[in-house]
């Protein structure tokens, strides 16, 4: 198998552990970064600048070969010329590209088409539903781009079914599975029960409190407001805490919601090491989120052995997340219906660790890097991979 380049826009801690998973199966790899850090500006638009800086304390390029391209200081045609010299110099067999929404994502479009390289998408998008005319407007354009791709790998089966719809043949798609690096977060049992006793002794939680969890940036996507009117719902029982891990514009006003409300614990933003114990110190994770196009906290609460509770409109559901198999499928908004898969595994703790072992199982056999690194491997080999 010939050499890989895998282009992305800068390193992501979620990433790199795939890419150094596939370094030991395939050292022909060679991972290059638009630059050191996204610029939000360029597209997250309307959430940039709204999230306070996060250090994740984290070591993203080692493990495998990376180079930092630097396009936000070349311009856009220095940018052009870069790549194309990049993809001159390298003679890779194959590109691999996250993504089709930045500049540098078209140029190398283009580029690999003139120069016929095989092309393979990773994308995180799937078919909401909702209806835009930037919807209607990206459609010509999507299929321009998805008409050079070679090969799409999918995250999830909704990403898969997104794109079954647009016509994409399914010889051209290769299965794999979202993922984090699970060392961060599996634990035997024993120690998830040591972490659960510490944690909950330093946040004043009691031993046999039920503990709903929230994980995430506090902005409108995210709908932390759904996690204080859980809690409101919950307030009258006091065996029911709630924690919240994040920060963000809301975090203000949402504590000045929960005056009064004593077991709502705010820990602020935490690294992966500090959330694995706060998944360890849980019952359960709330995902109330608008839209997520896939919800990988999900794997990391999985990964330490409890269940999730996620809306319908997350990535996760229906794939990692199954309804009363993994955790529970509620709708965007619909408070009263998580309120009630927390009563229920609150009232049977016997069911909720069945939830918790199962999401674990199915966690650490499916969602893992080397799941992933190989369905990077089956694209480089597609008929190898069509024989087995």
């Amino acid at each position: 198998m010939g050499k890989l380049l895998i282009f992305d826009t800068h390193p992501i801690q979620y990433r790199s552990p795939v890419f150094m998973t596939l370094t030991a199966r395939h050292p022909n790899t060679k991972v290059f970064y638009f630059d050191e850090a996204f610029d939000g500006r360029r597209w997250w638009f309307h959430e940039y600048g709204k999230i306070p800086e996060q250090k994740w304390d984290l070591e993203l390029r080692t493990g495998f070969e990376s180079t930092v391209v630097g396009t936000r200081a070349l311009g856009p045609w220095k940018t052009f010329w870069k790549l194309r010299r990049i993809l001159r110099e390298e003679k890779p067999a194959q590109v691999a590209l996250y993504g089709y929404y930045l500049p540098e994502h078209w140029m190398l479009r283009v580029l690999c088409g003139w120069r016929h390289i095989p092309l393979v998408f990773i994308g995180e998008t799937y078919q909401s539903g909702a209806k835009s005319i930037r919807r209607f407007l990206k459609g010509p354009l999507r299929a321009y781009f998805f008409a050079g791709v070679s090969r799409f790998i999918t995250i999830g089966e909704k990403t898969r079914a997104y794109y079954r719809e647009l016509g994409v043949p399914e010889d051209r798609m290769v299965s794999a599975k979202y993922c984090v690096d699970l060392q961060f977060f599996s634990k035997t049992e024993q120690d998830r029960q040591t972490l659960r006793a510490e944690w909950r002794q330093r946040f004043g939680i009691p031993p046999d409190a039920f503990v709903t969890l929230f994980v995430g940036r506090l902005f409108e996507r995210k709908r932390p407001q759904d996690v204080i009117a859980l809690a409101r719902h919950l307030r009258g029982n006091p065996g029911f805490h709630t924690v919240i891990v994040g920060n963000g514009p809301l975090e203000t006003p949402l504590r000045a919601a929960s005056v009064g409300m004593e077991r709502v614990h705010w820990l602020g933003f935490q690294n992966q090491a500090q959330t694995a114990q706060a998944y360890c110190g849980s019952d359960v994770l709330y995902v109330p989120s608008e839209y997520e196009t896939w919800g990988l906290v999900v794997n990391e609460a999985a990964a330490c052995g409890i269940a999730s509770i996620v809306t319908e409109t997350c990535g996760v559901a229906d794939d990692l997340i199954v309804e009363a198999e993994t955790g529970f499928i509620v709708g965007v908004g619909d408070v009263a219906a998580a309120v009630e898969a927390v009563r229920i595994l609150k009232r049977d703790t016997i069911f909720a660790k069945h939830l918790g072992r199962e999401a674990h199982r199915r966690v650490t056999e499916s969602y893992t890097t080397e799941r992933f690194a190989e369905a990077f491997i089956r694209t480089l080999a597609p008929k190898e991979a069509a024989s087995g």
